[in-house]
């Protein structure tokens, strides 16, 4: 079982990169949800998302409640909360433009820095940090094909009728594959 903690600031795009995750799961044949969560004021307010799939077709999601958290992935500083709903020795993917970089850790977690928005800034797509950070998560912990999450990402946003923003996507995703 994969369980995966998006969590950011509203705005940030994490409900998004969360149910990205899930539609990849779920059209590979996987088992899988998405629980969204968000304060009364979305933009700027606290949000995160949980997405728990099957690593198989026969594995079955139980519960769609963090649990304990194979990864978390923090947009701001806030979002490090969640950790107590990690397992210690998971792997933890911070925004480094959000987090303070003498952040302690706990003992056994493995932490990815990358600065998502100096790195979207670059492909002149500030909006796409959530998919430079959901590329780097996806090509660095295995969890899909580069190629299939890149399918899975463009047909999500065309069923959404949001397909004329695909190219712009891809390049994000590709900026995160590549900046780990």
């Amino acid at each position: 079982m994969k369980e995966i903690i998006f969590a950011g600031f509203g705005g940030q795009g994490v409900l998004t990169g969360g149910l990205i995750l899930a539609y990849a799961a779920s059209t590979k044949g996987l088992n899988a949800v998405w629980l969204p969560s968000y304060g009364p004021t979305m933009r700027g307010g606290k949000a995160n998302c949980t997405v728990k799939y099957g690593e198989t077709e026969e594995e079955k999601v139980g519960s769609p409640a963090m649990e304990e958290a194979d990864i978390l992935i923090a947009m701001n500083e806030p979002s490090l909360d969640y950790l107590e709903f990690c397992r210690p020795d998971c792997h933890v993917f911070v925004n480094a433009n959000a987090v303070s970089a003498d952040y302690s850790y706990p003992p056994g977690v493995t932490v990815t820095r990358l600065d998502v928005v100096e790195l979207a800034d670059q492909i002149h797509n500030v909006k796409g940090q959530n998919l430079v950070m959901l590329g780097a998560v996806i090509k660095k912990m295995g969890l899909f094909d580069e190629a299939y999450a890149e399918q899975a990402m463009c047909k999500m946003f065309a069923d959404k009728g949001k397909g004329s923003f695909n190219e712009a996507n891809v390049l994000a995703m590709r900026t995160g594959f590549n900046a780990v």
